[in-house]
């Protein structure tokens, strides 16, 4: 009895311990996350998207009118479908917007050549401000080629406007199977297949944004759960909204243009949850790092980098971003190394986001590497407002004989150490390789020596045999006569 108290002591402190462990792990996550967005400045990127959304919203939505004007299967469907999108993503005033827009759009249909370039130019304007700010959460320094944006863009000019019109015509089916279908088990299914279809296209997009906008890798999985996410958050974020507007008293205060600073609340709040899962993106990529990290000091972290490029050099493969998290190297680390390595040209960053060696590491002497992370501890000379101090002559004389020691024993390049590591690591791997086999080569002898052995005792095993059935034979005649 005492023996099963113990063991269930035992397991409930483990289970505490574990729960315990959890709580520290999600408390930490939610540090790195709350870090990040604030670090990007997201309250600030999100007002300035509000106010270029304030511009673009006609511009995007002729763009998109057109685009499904293309495709027969969805023509006369433009109308259903801004009743779908004010209605599932702006709450309480919707109508008010809805009609503003169609009007706006209705009149920018019937622009001349130049108008509609101007429509066009102001999309592709805040398509590319939504990129760069895509690309400043995930620190990519500089954002897509002319052709390779054009290409971004214009898919997603095309590809929403479908995927959307794919979603409506779904939704449309499911509603006229589920009037005409009879049975309460059917009519039950097609309900929550209704309510469930406009949260799955709604993170579908928000993956896809995630995904496809920043110019770097990102990976598939933390795409799909950033967007399932921020889909829920939206419509938690949609159902407060509508019941707090519908509690509130700005409709006795602006009157009919209550729409106008509900609409442009609604729009901030919409980027602050864009740009919140983008954070929650990018803090799912770098999390493993920034705790399971190790804490290498920034020469070490640095030299990791340069011979993993230096190896991955001689294959002709470059290094990617997810690599040197798989490295253990922490995020804000590696981007202050990576700041210091492109500020003087040994690396460089490819269109895929990945890094390269720009410069020839024999060029590169351990001492100036060691020098441009670790500024000069003391100047050299005597500047004059020092004068009064005797003690510094004296330090300054100390660290002088101290730089000229460090400038002998680390006078040698980058590129030369690195050649001499890869060059005792190959004959390595070549005296392992020779070693196996000698050590298999021993194992064959062995086996076919002991092999020999077996069939000696099984010839001599088998002759005693014959011997002894002849003598038994010999035997029987013998008892005969």
């Amino acid at each position: 009895m005492f023996t099963a108290f113990a063991r269930g002591r035992t397991q409930g402190m483990k289970l505490k311990s574990s729960v315990k462990d959890r709580l520290v792990q999600w408390r930490r996550f939610a540090t790195s996350l709350w870090t990040l967005f604030v670090e990007k400045d997201c309250q600030k990127s999100a007002a300035a998207l509000t106010y270029m959304t304030l511009f673009a919203i006609v511009p995007l939505v002729t763009v998109s009118y057109a685009m499904l004007s293309l495709f027969p299967d969805f023509a006369g469907l433009q109308t259903r479908l801004q009743e779908q999108l004010f209605s599932h993503f702006v709450p309480q005033s919707g109508r008010e917007v809805q009609e503003y827009i169609s009007s706006f759009s209705a009149q920018a249909q019937r622009l001349t050549g130049l108008g509609i370039a101007m429509l066009a130019v102001t999309a592709g304007l805040t398509l590319r401000s939504i990129e760069g700010t895509f690309n400043a959460i995930w620190d990519v320094s500089r954002g897509r080629s002319g052709v390779s944006s054009f290409l971004l863009y214009w898919a997603i000019l095309s590809l929403g406007p479908i995927l959307l019109g794919a979603g409506l015509a779904a939704s449309t089916f499911l509603l006229s199977q589920k009037l005409f279908l009879g049975g309460e088990e059917g009519i039950g299914m097609m309900a929550v297949v209704l309510r469930v279809l406009p949260f799955i296209f709604t993170s579908i997009v928000f993956t896809l944004l995630f995904i496809a906008v920043p110019n770097c890798y990102v990976p598939l999985r933390h795409g799909i759960e950033g967007g399932v996410v921020t889909s829920i958050a939206f419509e938690i974020m949609k159902y407060l909204f509508g019941a707090i507007v519908a509690r509130s008293s700005v409709q006795a205060i602006y009157g009919a243009f209550a729409f106008v600073p509900l609409f442009l609340l609604w729009i901030y709040m919409m980027w602050m949850l864009v740009l919140a899962g983008c954070v929650l993106v990018r803090t799912l990529s770098v999390y493993r790092a920034a705790t399971q990290g190790h804490r290498h000091s920034d020469l070490v972290a640095i030299l990791i980098v340069l011979w993993q490029m230096f190896k991955r050099g001689r294959c002709g493969k470059p290094l990617r971003e997810r690599d040197i998290s798989l490295l253990g190297i922490k995020f804000g680390q590696w981007r202050r190394l990576r700041d210091v390595l492109q500020g003087h040209r040994v690396i460089a960053q490819t269109d895929g986001n990945d890094y390269v060696l720009l410069r020839d590491l024999n060029a590169v002497s351990l001492m100036e590497l060691t020098g441009w992370l670790s500024p000069q501890w003391i100047p050299s000379g005597n500047p004059g407002n020092l004068k009064g101090f005797e003690w510094y002559s004296e330090v300054e004389s100390r660290f002088a004989n101290t730089r000229g020691s460090a400038r002998e024993q680390l006078d040698i390049t980058i590129g030369s150490l690195f050649s001499d590591a890869l060059e005792k690591e190959e004959a390595e791997s070549r005296g392992a390789g020779q070693e196996a086999g000698t050590s298999k080569n021993m194992e064959n002898e062995i086996v076919e020596a002991e092999g020999e052995d077996d069939a000696a005792v099984t010839d001599k095993k088998k002759n005693e045999e014959d011997t002894g059935g002849n003598l038994s034979v010999l035997g029987k005649r013998n008892q005969r006569l």
